[in-house]
């Protein structure tokens, strides 16, 4: 019997959770950090996210597989993104790449997580067929 850790619900799970987590990351540095003041408290909750995001990417990269095109993206990404203060001091076409990056790597997370949601009701939809034989 397969891992549940490996089910394809768990998985559906683990990215959809990777990608909320990814999304709230970026919110964080969404607007102009120019013109904004950056609290110690800011700076606290950005590299809580940061962290989770490094901690967690290895156990994402591997249970998504081939489903994710460039996973090795995020861990580029989270290295640019060293601090809040850091981000607010790039140039704008430096900021403007990393967002780039981030949106890209946006888009490819919902791919996977469209196709893993896709596999998942195949799957019920098959196992409902079986039901009504």
């Amino acid at each position: 019997m397969a891992s549940p850790f490996l089910t394809l619900e768990n998985r559906t799970q683990v990215c959809r959770e990777y990608t909320k987590l990814w999304a709230d990351f970026f919110k964080m540095f969404a607007d102009d950090l120019v013109h904004r003041k950056i609290h110690e408290n800011d700076e606290a909750a950005f590299q809580q996210i940061l962290s989770l995001l490094a901690l967690n990417h290895f156990k994402f990269a591997e249970l998504m597989g081939d489903k994710l095109k460039d996973p090795e993206g995020i861990l580029e990404v989270l290295c640019e993104a060293v601090s809040l203060s850091h981000l607010k001091m790039q140039s704008e076409a430096q900021f403007s790449k990393l967002q780039v990056d981030w949106h890209t790597l946006f888009l490819d997370m919902n791919k996977c997580l469209g196709k893993l949601q896709s596999e998942l009701h195949m799957r019920q939809e098959k196992k409902k067929k079986k039901k009504k034989k």
